[in-house]
């Protein structure tokens, strides 16, 4: 074996590739337990739908573990995003308004958290789960304790934002049919993919996941390169919380709650460090199949509530464990 191979091998993550390993898997039980039902386009349909929502999320998160960091506002982002989608809606806003006060309060949000442990060094798993409570609190207050209900000839109004979960692209006919969201995800995952492993500031997220005080010795301005992570989760969050709106055509201050800790999950199920420095957001991809498809399947074969926490509870600790360097 050549020099040149020995290299090639050695850069391969293969827990990364392992998740691949794990999705046939997953697959296969999936189509046995159901008796093909998992399969059947309407259930995949389901399935790109849900996944695609946890995608946005499990996209911003990734980039802020590669940063040895970790982001669990997310979930209380999204219920804000969601409830003030639909409180605009009300209000008649236009739609690229609409759009632009969304996406600017997500990152509004992330910016907080990047200032706040850039100037007080705090551990990051502390100061956004405070700022997930917070979220959660302005998505109560905006909406008043309660699910906001948008009149149905005020949604006739907003075609793009109350459509775009149920458009279908049709890549092979009568085989391969997914919703147009699926589709803007992937292009997500390949713009954040490009920018992580062909610009200057992506190689800096990497290494301030790698070794934060050599990124700060070799000149690496390692707060500004936070502050970008976090503000990119936080637009994340804010488009998962447009597309979850999208779904329910309502804006529940609750919502973001459903995902849990899956979206920390889906990332280092792909293959993601949760000590930060290697990853890969393209495999993130298959870490939210995953999750997304024993769901799925738990729904299927109408498993018991009580079995359905344990189960994912049983996937959530795993995936740390996937994670985590084995301790002597």
């Amino acid at each position: 074996m050549n020099i040149e191979m020995k290299k090639l091998i050695k850069k391969i993550n293969l827990s990364a590739f392992g998740s691949i390993f794990g999705l046939m898997i997953v697959f296969i039980v999936a189509t046995t337990l159901t008796n093909g039902d998992f399969l059947r386009m309407q259930n995949m349909l389901n399935v790109f739908r849900q996944v695609t929502i946890l995608g946005f999320a499990a996209l911003g998160m990734s980039i802020v573990i590669i940063t040895g960091n970790i982001d669990l506002s997310i979930i209380g982002n999204i219920s804000m995003t969601t409830v003030i989608t639909a409180v605009l809606m009300q209000r008649g806003v236009s739609t690229p308004m609409i759009i632009i006060i969304v996406l600017l309060s997500g990152m509004l949000v992330g910016l907080v958290n990047g200032l706040i442990l850039n100037f007080w060094k705090i551990e990051s798993f502390v100061v956004t789960m405070g700022m997930q409570v917070l979220c959660f609190g302005m998505a109560l207050l905006i909406s008043d304790s309660r699910t906001v209900i948008v009149d149905g000839m005020q949604l006739l109004k907003y075609p793009l934002l109350t459509g775009i979960s149920q458009w279908r692209i049709t890549l092979i006919p009568r085989v391969l049919v997914v919703p147009s969201m699926f589709v803007i995800l992937l292009l997500f995952y390949l713009a954040v993919y490009l920018f992580t492993t062909r610009t200057k500031m992506g190689r800096y997220i990497f290494a301030l996941g790698g070794n934060e005080e050599v990124s700060y010795i070799s000149g690496v301005n390692v707060n500004t390169v936070r502050l970008v992570a976090y503000v990119l989760s936080g637009m994340m969050a804010a488009i998962a919380g447009i597309f979850m709106f999208s779904r329910s055509v309502a804006g529940d201050p609750t919502a973001g709650s459903a995902l849990g800790m899956y979206v920390v999950a889906a990332v280092v199920v792909g293959g993601t460090k949760m000590s930060g420095g290697k990853g890969s957001v393209l495999f993130t991809i298959i870490g939210i199949f995953i999750i997304g498809s024993i769901n799925n399947i738990l729904n299927l074969i109408n498993a018991p509530y009580q079995f359905q926490q344990i189960v994912q509870g049983i996937i959530i600790i795993t995936a740390v464990v996937i994670s985590s360097p084995r301790r002597r």
